[in-house]
């Protein structure tokens, strides 16, 4: 937020030297970075801009930087202005103007301190995660995919963007996964083995018990009802895991509407899909360069990514149908329809990201969020969305190039399937959250129960939660661990294998990083409660004034300030790379620059009222900031906490 308007008086002033004829306008293009200073002796914030726009200006960059310091003297904000080595300029704020963000603060609340402003008009966006299949449950795994989206989802929607959160239930009548599940249940049902290879987990025995009273051999019925109890239970852990969906989706849905059919028809009519028994498959180099093109007469049947099926007892005479999704960026072409009938998971994808785009209204992106070993999936997912996208074309002349000529059928197909890439790279974003290493006693932990079973996410919260509050009720068990589940899994860029530290987790300390954030809001709370009973009302307020501004002069009172005003800013980065990890550090950060204020600054002092008051000021504004973050991060701010209400207020 302050970072914002400083660049704007950046701008004020480029615009002033562009209207004396001192710059060309060109310089307007180079980007404006407000940044910390690599020495903070050296000032608040630091700026390079002058020697990202130097080549634009034609000047070199330590000229261009006394330019720029000589048009900012004459904003009344700064302390001092400093051109250092090549070109940077270091910027010390007026502390009394930076208090006077306080009321600011005061007034926007938590719900609005971290609202970002988009560079343009926020986009309609719809974000889809965790989606497993309904065979099982929730897993620890599938926990960091689940807090990353939900808060993924947080940050984009307070960045200005419209979200819709969706679960897609993998629930078509093609998956033989489910087919199996639903055998296995059935199995249990009736006192009979489980099918080799089926599922064997007590989820599954649960599963059975809830239905024991149907009495019935029909394998639909049993897959239906089991796939509907699963699914309610994966509802109830996400939800105890502050995740929530605008829709649930099924699959099959798709199906029942024709809308898988008709997609396939349209592909077929597009040329985009056919039954030419060939497969292309690409040799791709460093940067997805195409380096050759290889084709090969496929008669057998296959699976969706092209491997052969030895067991044939489904198959028939009918074709393989391909999505010839090489054309639009796939490493190789996809099954659409195998021999014997059945549609493939690819075919329904197709349907359903077609569909997609109505949630919301119009939607001007998707995002897909999958788990480990799933960036196989980014070619063939971006591909089903431009096969979608792609248009009516004429073949055109021969191709030119040998490579295109082993890939396209003229240079018309070429250009409208670039065309199609294009716009679907632009529309739909995947991102490949990584594995989670869960550490006990320093060393790696299997994540299994005793007897082999999966261990969930529910169990997770449940064990956390027992450790940290032994004495709490179930609720209050579920909800400390839940807290602190979320937080760990956020503490990380989601792209790199993490950590989890169960003994660390488990701690209830201010080496607990979640419990150290916690503990400086109830702090606060609770020195806020103290300041009600011992300074008059009359001395309290939330208005300021030039006098309350330059009372807050301590440099840890000016830095707490700005790391609160530093959210919509951490909010915007984030936003735009989804790096929602970012919020945790800037979580942690802000607690431990509280805590270096609050050491050296005495908040309640009853001789001198008016410093109390700002500094009280300055304790809601971090208290706002606090609670902005981890409502950002799906964790409660406490207002009371043991350790907090042991340790004295002042």
């Amino acid at each position: 937020m302050l970072r914002s308007y400083l660049a704007e008086l950046f701008r004020y002033a480029i615009e002033s030297l562009i209207t004396s004829g001192a710059l060309p306008a060109e310089v307007r293009e180079a980007t404006i970075e407000i940044a910390d200073p690599k020495n903070p002796e050296h000032g608040d914030f630091a700026c390079n801009f002058a020697m990202v726009a130097a080549k634009k200006a034609g000047k070199n960059p330590r000229e261009l930087a006394e330019m720029l310091s000589e048009a900012l003297a004459v904003f009344q904000e700064f302390e001092s202005i400093e051109v250092a080595g090549p070109g940077f300029i270091n910027l010390r704020v007026k502390s009394s103007y930076v208090a006077s963000w306080l009321p600011t603060i005061l007034t926007l609340g938590p719900s609005g301190i971290s609202k970002s402003t988009p560079k343009g008009p926020g986009k309609k966006i719809n974000v889809e995660f965790v989606s497993v299949n309904p065979n099982g449950p929730i897993t620890i795994g599938s926990g960091r995919g689940a807090a990353y989206g939900s808060t993924l989802c947080n940050v984009l929607e307070a960045a200005g963007n419209t979200v819709h959160r969706e679960y897609y239930i993998n629930d078509g009548v093609n998956s033989e996964q489910m087919r199996l599940f639903a055998e296995s249940v059935l199995a249990i049902t009736k006192g009979k083995p489980v099918p080799e290879n089926g599922y064997k987990g007590d989820y599954v025995h649960d599963v059975a018990k809830s239905l024991s009273h149907i009495d019935s051999d029909d394998v639909d019925l049993i897959r239906y009802l089991s796939e509907k109890e699963m699914i309610q239970q994966q509802r109830t852990a996400l939800s105890a895991f502050g995740v929530e969906y605008d829709t649930w989706f099924s699959e099959q849905s798709l199906h029942d509407k024709g809308m898988v059919d008709d997609e396939i028809d349209l592909l077929e009519q597009k040329g985009i899909a056919d039954t030419a028994p060939v497969r292309t498959k690409l040799k791709l180099a460093k940067g997805n360069k195409i380096e050759d093109v290889f084709t090969e007469i496929q008669d057998t049947p296959v699976d969706e990514d092209g491997n052969i099926i030895t067991d044939n007892s489904g198959s028939s005479d009918g074709h393989t149908l391909w999505l010839r999704s090489t054309k639009l960026g796939d490493d190789m072409d996809r099954v659409l329809l195998r021999k014997d009938g059945r549609l493939t998971y690819i075919a329904s994808d197709v349907a359903y990201h077609k569909d997609k785009f109505n949630r919301p209204e119009n939607a001007d992106k998707l995002i897909t969020i999958l788990g480990p070993d799933h960036h196989g999936y980014i070619g063939r997912l971006t591909a089903v969305v431009a096969a979608m996208l792609l248009e009516s074309f004429e073949l055109g002349e021969p191709c030119h190039a040998e490579i295109d000529q082993k890939l396209y059928r003229g240079e018309g197909e070429k250009a409208a399937c670039e065309a199609a890439l294009t716009e679907a790279k632009k529309r739909l974003e995947v991102q490949i959250y990584q594995l989670v290493r869960f550490l006990k006693d320093g060393k790696p932990a299997p994540m299994r129960k005793r007897d082999g079973n999966i261990y969930a996410l529910i169990d997770l919260m449940k064990e956390i939660g027992l450790k940290i509050k032994p004495n709490g009720t179930e609720e209050e068990q579920l909800s400390a661990g839940k807290d602190v589940a979320r937080f760990f899994y956020l503490m990380r860029d989601h792209d790199t294998t993490f950590d989890f530290d169960l003994d660390l987790a488990e701690k209830q300390s201010d080496e607990n990083p979640v419990f150290y954030v916690q503990y400086a809001h109830a702090r606060i709370c609770s020195i806020l409660a103290k300041a009600d009973t011992v300074l008059p009302a009359e001395s309290r307020t939330k208005e300021g004034s030039p006098e309350l501004f330059a009372l807050v002069s301590h440099e840890k009172e000016k830095a707490v300030i700005k790391k609160v005003l530093d959210l919509s800013d951490e909010v915007r980065r984030a936003s735009e790379d989804y790096g929602v990890h970012r919020i945790a550090t800037y979580a942690v950060e802000l607690a431990r620059t509280f805590h270096a204020f609050y050491d050296q600054c005495k908040v309640i002092q009853t001789e001198d009222p008016a410093l109390s008051n700002a500094r009280l000021m300055v304790c809601e504004a971090t208290k706002i900031g606090l609670k902005s973050a981890l409502d950002l991060l799906g964790i409660s701010a406490p207002y009371r906490m043991e350790r907090a209400d042991s340790v004295p207020a002042e």
